[in-house]
């Protein structure tokens, strides 16, 4: 579809150039008379002016009719873009960072219920009185100079509510970061793929633009011709001039669109360069891409996002009753082994068990601040769960509307670049039998120019409405 347009617009430049060149047509054939606007249907096809076979277009050359340089690195499928994404996406990685925090919590939540021992030795030396005088310590040992103790202690967790409350509430926000980092999946394949839909329409507007020129040019050409043989006037040869400029002002503005589109998606890739796609990547094949790397869901309720934002109310939910479960007593068991010697000559060992009954009576209002405080955090989270659910609700209606509107917008713009490309051969033969002017010519090139990167701007804008519809609704994790 790429090669048809330009095809036959150098087909009608070859057909100007024949005329443009004194060559005599023979007549066409004799056909039917078409029928006029007034009575034919509204479907009927436009009457068709019937041509002969002519030679090609004069060679025409410029240095900006030379493509872009194709930059280093070309993207050859869907996966391996996918996988370059994965490997090196600076946000997933902080997504991933997010995770290995959740279950470090997690493993900090569950340590206070678990035993816990330590031990502590002390080495303790007399300066008065001193050396060969005895004294007394606090465990009733004569002391000399030196002095060493040590001591171990064994602690257990029997009741604590808020403790073993903690546990569940840091499992709960596990699976929130882990959702999160599924819905991040989801967004960086859109837009990957939206990279790549774009870069695939920059090179092909780019390739449009130096076919606009090339026609441009020979357009020029044609005209020269003509002003050699009398039949055009120094004001064609400037109206085609200022066609020329014109088509190269768009060829600039398309080359830059087309670097800038590498650009991004060599962002998107994770590479600080410019990254392309192979010529044969075409835009149907990257939705189907995206199609088989991503499952669709059953509804919203199951999407990523809509389940991080759901556990993040029931975090919030938790972590208040944290806060009024810190009213209640707790219960802990200890043990120590304690040895006290002098200079190793005589050792006095201890061993006590413990019962530690912890009741919670004032702190200044601490506790009725954190429980305000996490109250309105999860009212926050509810308003933000709904919020979100009207949102993605809207954006799937009008997703799934977008597809229509961008297909017959595409189909109008192929109809408008077809009755471009029409009107645009009908002026060429109608200026060189001498029935058009110059203007109708370089009127007739720009408009199809414009009707050309209009078609492929909305067959851009119809793979990014399939995109947006099939991930508003899908699952394309590939989680840790």
């Amino acid at each position: 579809m790429r090669g048809r347009p330009a095809t036959l617009v150098v087909f009608t430049a070859a057909l100007a150039s024949r005329y443009a060149l004194g060559q005599t047509a023979p007549p066409p054939a004799t056909a039917a008379p078409a029928p006029s606007a007034a009575t034919a249907p509204a479907s009927a096809p436009l009457p068709v002016m019937a041509l002969p076979d002519v030679p090609p277009a004069p060679p025409v050359s410029d240095p900006m009719l030379a493509p872009v340089p194709p930059p280093k690195r070309l993207i050859a499928s869907w996966d391996e873009a996918s996988r370059l994404l994965r490997a090196r996406s600076t946000d997933l990685r902080r997504a991933y960072g997010d995770i290995r925090r959740a279950e470090a919590d997690s493993r900090t939540a569950l340590a206070a219920i678990l035993p816990s021992l330590n031990a502590t030795g002390t080495a303790t030396h007399t300066i008065l009185p001193k050396g060969g005088s005895s004294v007394v310590d606090t465990s009733g040992l004569l002391t000399n100079a030196n002095a060493y103790s040590g001591s171990v202690r064994a602690s257990l967790t029997v009741v604590n509510v808020q403790a073993w409350h903690a546990i569940g509430t840091a499992h709960v926000n596990e699976e929130a970061t882990r959702l999160s980092y599924q819905d991040l999946e989801r967004t960086t394949a859109a837009s990957l793929a939206t990279a790549i839909a774009q870069n695939v329409t920059a090179e092909r507007v780019s390739e449009l633009g130096r076919v606009g020129l090339k026609n441009a040019l020979e357009r020029l050409a044609l005209t020269e011709a003509k002003e050699r043989t009398g039949t055009a006037t120094g004001l064609d040869i400037v109206r085609a001039r200022q066609d020329v400029a014109n088509a190269r002002s768009s060829l600039v503005t398309s080359d830059e669109t087309l670097r800038r589109s590498r650009d991004t998606l060599g962002l998107a890739v994770g590479l600080a360069e410019p990254v392309g796609v192979l010529p044969t990547t075409d835009l149907s094949s990257i939705g189907q891409s995206v199609l088989k790397a991503c499952r669709a869901l059953p509804d919203l309720e199951h999407r990523s996002d809509v389940l991080a934002a759901g556990k993040a109310v029931e975090i919030s939910e938790r972590r208040r009753t944290e806060v009024d479960q810190g009213f209640l007593p707790t219960l802990g068991v200890g043990s120590t082994l304690a040895a006290t010697t002098t200079d190793f000559t005589s050792t006095r060992p201890t061993w006590n068990v413990q019962a530690v009954l912890s009741v919670p009576i004032w702190d200044g209002g601490a506790r009725y601040g954190a429980r305000r405080s996490a109250a309105a955090v999860a009212d926050q989270n509810a308003a933000s769960l709904e919020a979100l659910r009207r949102s993605s609700s809207v954006a799937l209606v009008q997703a799934r509307r977008s597809v229509e509107v961008a297909d017959e917008s595409r189909r109008v713009a192929e109809e408008a670049r077809n009755l471009a490309l029409e009107v645009d051969r009908l002026t060429r033969a109608a200026y060189q039998t001498g029935k058009g002017t110059s203007l109708d010519l370089v009127t007739s090139a720009a408009a199809l120019r414009q009707a050309e990167v209009n078609l492929a701007l909305q067959e851009l804008a119809l793979v990014q409405a399939r995109i947006n519809d099939l991930l508003t609704l899908a699952n394309c994790s590939v989680s840790p």
